[in-house]
């Protein structure tokens, strides 16, 4: 079996895959590592993939550096793909594994993957395998977050599902021109790839997907676990 690790800053995301199967799929605190440890004891575990942008908890990094097999996701590791990135060092794991999640799904055919995150992100494969790069700009917090910040008057909200078009006070504004403005930079964005490349396909991911994708539906299949599977994919190529 294998235990796919994505570490974040403050959430370690975790898979089990059996022969490229989910098996369990969870999301821990970096403080819940103890039962994080408690609840994939009783799988076999032969071999892991680790993703990080931070620090693992010293349990989980001895459990990990333990294991039979094992891959430290950089920009060496060997992919099913081509990485045609410019600086692909500082590309970070969570886009080369939806990536390669994205052409495992759909292989031969070009695809957007849309990440809904901390940041959204745009990655392109193209119908032959090559991660040519995408987009950054900032999430759906982070822009709540900034009207906040940097200015006197305004609010700091919490994101909502649906926002009207017409904010008529202060805070409806706020929601309609981040979940509206956002939606709006999505659907643009794919229109542009899409009128480039017509055969595209597009998913969506990320934590923040559920914001959109009764708005994109039309466009996109959602692929919540896109990151995990695209990490197992890249450790079973390697085995």
């Amino acid at each position: 079996m294998n235990f796919i690790i994505d570490n974040g800053n403050t959430f370690l995301k975790i898979g089990l895959f059996e022969q490229g199967q989910f098996v369990l799929s969870a999301s821990y605190l970096h403080s819940e590592s103890d039962k994080l440890l408690s609840d994939i004891h009783p799988y076999s575990i032969e071999a892991g993939i680790l993703s990080s942008v931070a620090e693992l908890p010293l349990n989980i990094e001895n459990y990990f550096n333990n294991l039979p097999f094992k891959v430290i996701l950089d920009a060496e590791t060997a992919l099913p793909i081509q990485n045609n990135y410019h600086s692909p060092n500082t590309l970070g794991g969570d886009r080369l594994a939806n990536a390669v999640g994205a052409w495992e799904q759909f292989k031969g055919k070009s695809v957007l993957v849309v990440d809904a995150g901390t940041c959204l992100k745009f990655d392109f494969i193209d119908h032959q395998g090559n991660y040519l790069g995408g987009g950054i700009s900032p999430g759906l917090s982070m822009r709540y977050k900034a009207l906040h910040h940097f200015t006197d008057q305004l609010p700091l909200l919490i994101p909502i599902e649906h926002a009207n078009l017409i904010g008529q006070d202060t805070v409806s504004s706020i929601h309609s021109g981040v979940i509206n403005g956002m939606t709006g930079e999505i659907l643009s964005l794919i229109h542009e790839y899409q009128t480039n490349f017509p055969s595209l396909r597009c998913i969506l991911t990320g934590g923040d997907a559920r914001y959109f994708l009764n708005k994109l539906k039309t466009f996109i299949f959602a692929s919540p676990t896109l990151t995990l599977q695209g990490l197992d994919t890249i450790l079973r190529y390697n085995q």
